[in-house]
């Protein structure tokens, strides 16, 4: 039917000229009638192809830290807390992921609760809530070796879970109160204390040093959930801890 659409208006010699019949079905015609049909399909293509580039370019140049510490507080501090110490632990790294740099990922945990909230800290319980519920995740999975921690914090969260280890590695017994023993203020590390962190004000940048009262811990690792839990990033992150706390 469609041929005969094409040669109504032909006189007999046309009907029968093989070119007639070839430019009936040219290449604009077959790109026309694949377009009407499948266009719909090409655009789809298109777009998932567009899409699977960018998550394939956006992972492959995402940052991948080499270290993740959390800094668990009862109030929140500025970004340039976290970028300073993470600048500066990554020169006492190692590339453990074999991408060419040393990178330390400060993740901060906001953990305070109840009705006197420390000056500072976050008020909604929604936020909070969040920060407990990630913080929680990176203890099950290990992902922070490393703790900063303010003297509430510790107290709150060794005494609930046990969650720090001695300065040297071992676990303490249930119960253990010798807080001193799993922690190193900050102001004792040597590599950290004189830390200086530039902040941008209204009025120009000022320098000042690490928020008081925060000291460095090891988490505990033999005997709980993830003991056995890649060995070798434990064994990193407790180096890395060494040379920061020592003397």
């Amino acid at each position: 039917m469609a041929r005969e659409g094409y040669l109504l208006h032909a006189g007999k010699d046309e009907i029968h000229d093989p070119s007639v019949e070839i430019r009936a079905d040219t290449p604009r015609k077959k790109w026309d009638n694949f377009w009407y049909y499948h266009k719909k399909h090409v655009i789809l293509g298109v777009l998932a192809a567009a899409v699977l580039g960018y998550v394939i370019y956006d992972t492959a140049s995402a940052v991948r830290p080499d270290y993740t510490v959390g800094l668990a507080t009862q109030a929140a501090y500025p970004s340039e807390v976290t970028d300073a110490l993470q600048t500066e632990m990554a020169k006492y790294g190692k590339d453990l992921n074999g991408d060419g740099r040393v990178v330390v990922s400060v993740v901060p945990y906001v953990l305070a609760g109840g009705d006197d909230l420390p000056s500072g800290s976050l008020a909604d319980p929604q936020a909070l809530m969040a920060y407990q519920t990630k913080f929680m995740a990176d203890l099950s999975a290990g992902d922070s070796i490393l703790f900063f921690t303010d003297d509430a914090t510790f107290r709150k969260v060794q005494g609930q879970d046990g969650v720090f280890a001695y300065t040297d590695g071992s676990t303490p017994k249930e119960g253990d109160k010798d807080y001193d023993r799993m922690r190193v203020p900050l102001e004792k590390c040597p590599k950290l204390a004189g830390l200086k962190i530039r902040f941008e004000t209204a009025s120009g940048s000022a320098e000042a040093g690490l928020p008081k009262g925060l000291s460095l811990s090891l988490r505990v690792y033999y005997g709980s959930g993830i003991e056995g839990k890649a060995p070798e990033y434990y064994a990193a992150s407790k180096q890395l801890f060494q040379k920061l706390t020592a003397a």
